[in-house]
């Protein structure tokens, strides 16, 4: 069963995302229970038994288990494995740093050692990194093989989330628990009036263009170039009138009238990761 989210357009698409946004951005909820929120959804929209965050130790090469869905005698909090024997080695040295099996033992796998341990017949994972440094995998598994293939947009989804296991972990402690992590993440939290904003904000295909614009490295851009981009159906009167004085007064741009410029704005990176969200579906379901 292919993911839902790829049979609907982006205007239906979107809704999906904003309920995303409420559940990893939640300020009021530990980042334990925002990820097992996720993965209780998201086993249900792939059709899999499991879900889990790894975490892998490269000195030792072994691989335990920080935050599991699904009841299974291997994948617990209280398990450590040889990295040798799981599915997640070939996931972090896939070129990608992403691995699908929809067929363990038609793929080869029915002798492989993390086969022969957890039985999974289906496996989809992601490397989860930190820094720049492995920290480990963002897993969905199942242990019947899967009727169809795993397809691009669903491997690159969850890739998606990966990053943002990664952007949440680079502000906490790597234990990933409530007393180690709660004050750093609370003391960024987005409030409920700002996740309301950001929902209201990218409601719009231009005011999502317009942030889009300023992801990654770019610290400012002009407006001739948002209009000269991929998105040349942009109406001007719309733009200086509405979409960003909408944007700056979020906080989310700095706009220069005079010099016709916008760049990062104060509260731009409490949209961006959901932002970056967005970007890579569009990129990969584009309309």
């Amino acid at each position: 069963m292919t993911h839902s989210i790829y049979a609907s357009d982006m205007d239906r698409a979107l809704p999906y995302f904003q309920r995303l946004g409420r559940t990893l951005f939640a300020p009021s909820v530990d980042p334990n229970t925002r990820l097992g929120e996720l993965f209780e959804r998201e086993t249900v929209e792939f059709d899999m038994e499991y879900a889990f965050l790894s975490q892998i130790d490269r000195e030792s090469e072994s691989q335990r288990y920080k935050i599991v869905h699904g009841a299974h005698e291997i994948l617990n909090s209280t398990t450590t494995v040889p990295l040798s024997k799981t599915y997640c080695r070939e996931t972090i040295a896939h070129p990608e740093g992403t691995l699908a099996v929809s067929d363990a033992p038609a793929e080869g796998w029915r002798n492989d050692p993390a086969y022969e341990l957890f039985g999974f017949g289906s496996y989809l994972g992601t490397t989860v990194s930190v820094a720049g440094k492995t920290y480990g995998t963002l897993c969905f598994a199942d242990s019947t093989v899967r009727g169809e293939p795993f397809t691009e947009n669903e491997k690159a989804l969850v890739d998606m989330y990966g990053q943002w296991v990664g952007y949440m972990l680079s502000y906490c402690d790597e234990s990933l628990t409530r007393e180690a992590c709660i004050d750093t993440i609370e003391g960024r939290a987005v409030s409920s009036d700002g996740i309301d904003s950001m929902m209201d904000v990218l409601s719009t295909h231009t005011r999502r263009v317009i942030l889009m614009a300023l992801l990654g490295d770019t610290t400012e851009t002009s407006i001739t170039t948002l209009e000269r981009g991929p998105h040349r159906n942009i109406n001007r009167i719309q733009l200086y009138h509405k979409h960003l004085p909408k944007l700056a007064e979020s906080g989310y741009i700095n706009w220069d009238d005079d010099a016709d410029t916008i760049s990062k704005g104060p509260k731009f990176s409490e949209v961006e990761p959901l932002v970056q969200l967005l970007n890579e579906y569009e990129a990969e379901f584009p309309a």
